[in-house]
């Protein structure tokens, strides 16, 4: 399974993609919507609105890089919100997926870490929780996720996941918002049920950077099941997961 959207293999430009450059530490972000049947069947990808952010200097220019970096992506995430009539009183369910006891799979995890909630405010409305993996609780992410939007009568879901990506300079680099939702495990194809306002009953919004590459995207004889991460992936995990919280504390 493909988890970014332009790495579906198709010319995305074709469907509409728009595609700008910043000018600052090479940002460039794009913009796709997925809004027919046709469309979602020659990506591969379900209806819904497509942010990509790729910052190949993210990690040369640090601190600076954040803050901007973190300014743009808020952007679209308040352009995403603002679609699903999400607004600053409603009520949102953050989860964060993965595994936190593999480095590369505990992006959720380390992005709910950082996010700032205050849970003894009697208007509490932003909940945060890391379901972890089946493997380790012997429960679906999806269950236990429906599940606490339906107690908590939550007006939207944002869900934070490692992704995987084809290409090596795109990792902890790229950054991809939608409004579609996510599916559990599918980094490395152990598919769950979808978290999407279908099977969840309201807005489930995503926010995903790939974190790993599969071998065997490389080397057709390597193990399809060895997964690749950079050498340094401690420090980029942590910075990623400061801009990605910093962009939801100042958006939503």
């Amino acid at each position: 399974m493909i988890d970014i959207i332009d790495e579906c293999g198709v010319d995305l430009k074709l469907l509409g993609y728009e595609n700008c450059q910043t000018g600052k530490f090479s940002l460039n972000y794009g913009k796709l919507v997925v809004d027919t049947d046709a469309k979602a069947k020659k990506t591969g990808f379900d209806k819904g609105t497509y942010l990509i952010y790729n910052c190949p200097l993210l990690h040369e220019f640090e601190q600076e890089c954040f803050d901007y970096l973190s300014q743009m992506i808020g952007k679209g995430m308040k352009a995403l919100l603002k679609k699903n009539h999400l607004t600053k009183k409603s009520k949102i369910l953050l989860v964060g997926l993965g595994n936190p006891n593999i480095l590369a799979d505990s992006l959720g995890t380390k992005i709910l870490e950082k996010i700032s909630i205050n849970p003894f405010k009697k208007s509490l409305r932003l909940f945060k929780f890391s379901p972890n993996v089946f493997a380790m609780t012997g429960i679906n992410s999806f269950d236990v996720v429906h599940m606490l939007a339906i107690w908590l009568d939550v007006d939207g879901v944002i869900v934070f996941d490692a992704l995987a990506t084809n290409s090596i300079a795109r990792l902890t680099t790229s950054f991809q918002l939608n409004d579609v939702g996510m599916t559990p495990g599918s980094a490395v194809h152990n598919l769950g049920n979808k978290l999407c306002k279908a099977s969840i009953g309201v807005p489930c919004l995503s926010v995903g950077v790939p974190t790993m590459l599969l071998a065997g995207k490389l080397k057709e004889e390597w193990p399809k099941d060895l997964v690749l991460t950079p050498k340094d992936i401690h420090k980029n995990l942590d910075s990623v997961a400061e801009i990605i919280a910093r962009t939801i504390n100042n958006s939503v």
